[in-house]
């Protein structure tokens, strides 16, 4: 069986009320973070990054074999730059030619020679090859280095390249 009714409770007005003002606080707060991330980006992009589309694309300087490159971005929560359209191309190569140094490009044929691949498995959908490559000369070249004028050739993975990561 049930028992008495009890006494009408608080409406919880002051609770509400509270919950609203610190709502406000953290929207001030939020404001505030996405310009001080704005400026800083912008800052960071001056000096060894591009932005293109959704893409952070990111040079630390360092010439390195494929193995490490692609080391060196997955630890930064990044991959190797996979340019997916001409203008993602074209971001890479700023980065090359303000180094002066050709990179790599998270693109390779290891796990099927004459196929090459994005990191991630998938089938290469923009290429800018120069002419008569990729030619896999004495048939040690599976990754694949852009130039500074953004032609792309295929080299040997041990080669040191510039690393350029994409986030």
């Amino acid at each position: 069986s049930l028992g008495e009714k009890g006494q009408k409770g608080d409406s919880g007005g002051a609770e509400l009320d509270l919950l609203k003002r610190q709502l406000s606080a953290l929207d001030v707060q939020l404001k505030a973070l996405q310009t001080t991330s704005t400026k800083q980006r912008n800052a960071f992009l001056l000096q060894n990054a591009r932005s293109v589309g959704e893409k952070l694309l990111v040079t630390n300087f360092i010439e390195a074999p494929f193995e490490v490159a692609k080391a060196t971005c997955a630890k930064a929560g990044g991959q190797l730059a996979s340019p997916k359209n001409s203008a993602e191309n074209a971001a890479i190569q700023e980065i090359v030619s303000m180094t002066g140094k050709l990179a790599y490009l998270g693109i390779n044929d290891i796990q099927t020679e004459g196929t090459f691949k994005y990191l991630n498995g998938e089938k290469l959908g923009y290429s800018n090859w120069l002419p008569n490559e990729p030619n896999d000369y004495q048939g040690i070249e599976d990754c694949v280095q852009i130039a500074s004028d953004g032609k792309w050739n295929d080299i040997p993975c041990g080669a040191k390249q510039l690393t350029v990561c994409e986030f």
